[in-house]
């Protein structure tokens, strides 16, 4: 065995006991531990020595039989710690997973190793926040949960992946992943929503909302200005920033379906979001944010019946865009652009992502076509605020949408 061969050894055993140092050292600090730091080390160079024996002799073997001995030894301790009333398996189980680490980093699988060692030892760290996530999920958040294991494992894999109809860019399969990503974004607003509670601060409740639903945060907060005069501040406050989180929002989504188009969408959309950062921080030293508010009770976004809306709204959209495009030039599928973006900006971000990716969009031209839907959709927020809330609220809004609407018309004619 030569230098660079013993070198690599040497990093594979110092990350594997580093590793099993990890998660042993959270297991270490729990009373009653039936394996502390010290077990955890020993294991995880069991399993990289075991890999490299089993590697160098040929005896494949030595790796199963080396995790029934541990696990033989796992069970006589459990039925020990059962004798002092300790239940519970999470602490062997932890350890047949510190076994596999060692294994997976011999086997150059180092990287994959390591972020599974770090998820390891966080489920381990964060337990009483897991139960009580666990406790506080209902009926509901389970079967959404489902419903969104349907959509993105079940119903995607069975489509198929060419594209279809005049103009040839209808491809289901594209169509149902946009599907899934955007239920994906919203199941995360989702779930920040639960952990952080309905009642909060009108700040937080429109951070939550925007993750959600920016929109449907407009409308639940106009209508409680409306109700109480003195929400109308805090509601101004919530949308502002729900509002601002759309941009950050857009990106998320243009990233994942054309990371490059992102190189020449960025610039706009930092532009855009700075501006309607002005307003909030003007807003944030001036209202009294004692008041709290709801995050809006909107319905859990996987649901199917909802993603199949979204999905005909998308294909609706990249088939107009490009029809637009062939019969009216550039000025047809920026009106396409402004009425999409009146409802959301979520669809025709991602259709004006896929068409640059397929190079049926020229870049330029579509960094035009998400500004105009979000400058839309900014019209659209307003107008709810106008005729939902009060004229208090709608003079307010106004203003701070018209940071992030002057920012907008630079950008289109600027640069």
């Amino acid at each position: 065995m030569d230098d660079p061969d013993i070198a690599a050894l040497f990093v594979s055993f110092a990350v594997s006991l580093l590793l099993g140092a990890f998660i042993g050292l959270e297991r270490e600090r729990r009373e009653r531990r039936p394996l502390g730091i010290r077990s955890f080390i020993l294991i995880s160079g069991v399993g990289t020595t075991t890999a490299l024996v089993a590697e160098q002799t040929g005896m494949v073997w030595l790796m199963p039989a080396a995790m029934l001995v541990l696990g033989a030894l796992l069970v006589i301790g459990h039925i020990g710690y059962l004798e002092q009333g300790r239940r519970g398996l999470t602490t062997e189980l932890a350890a047949l997973m510190t076994f596999g680490l060692g294994i997976m980093v011999y086997i150059d699988l180092m990287e994959l190793a390591i972020a599974l060692g770090v998820v390891t030892a966080a489920l381990l760290h964060f337990k009483p926040q897991l139960h009580a996530l666990a406790d506080r999920a209902g009926e509901k958040d389970i079967y959404a949960m489902v419903q969104f294991g349907l959509v993105a494992f079940v119903v995607l894999p069975v489509l198929p992946n060419q594209t279809y109809g005049p103009f040839d860019v209808i491809n289901p399969y594209n169509i149902w992943l946009m599907v899934v990503l955007v239920s994906a974004i919203n199941l995360i607003g989702y779930g920040s929503y639960k952990l952080i509670g309905r009642r909060q601060a009108g700040t937080v409740s429109g951070l939550v909302g925007g993750l959600i639903s920016s929109t449907a945060t407009t409308f639940s907060f106009s209508r409680r200005a409306r109700e109480s005069q003195a929400f109308v501040y805090p509601a101004v406050l919530a949308i502002v920033v729900a509002s601002a989180m759309t941009v950050p929002r857009m990106a998320v989504e243009i990233t994942i379906v054309n990371p490059e188009f992102l190189a020449d969408a960025g610039l706009s959309l930092l532009i855009v979001f700075f501006a309607s950062l002005i307003p909030f921080v003007i807003y944030w030293i001036s209202i009294d944010r004692e008041i709290e508010g709801d995050v809006p009770d909107v319905k859990n976004p996987v649901q199917l019946d909802s993603a199949l809306i979204f999905g005909l709204f998308y294909g609706f959209a990249i088939f107009f865009l490009t029809a637009a495009q062939y019969y009216y030039g550039e000025a047809g599928m920026y009106a396409i652009s402004a009425i999409s973006g009146l409802g959301g900006v979520d669809a025709i971000t991602l259709s004006t992502a896929r068409l640059v990716a397929e190079e049926r969009l020229a870049a330029a031209e579509g960094v035009n076509v998400v500004i105009i839907a979000y400058l839309s959709n900014l019209l659209g927020k307003a107008a709810l605020a106008t005729f939902i809330g009060t004229w208090q609220l709608a003079r307010a809004i106004a203003i701070a949408f018209s940071f992030s609407f002057i920012a907008g018309m630079i950008v289109l004619f600027a640069l």
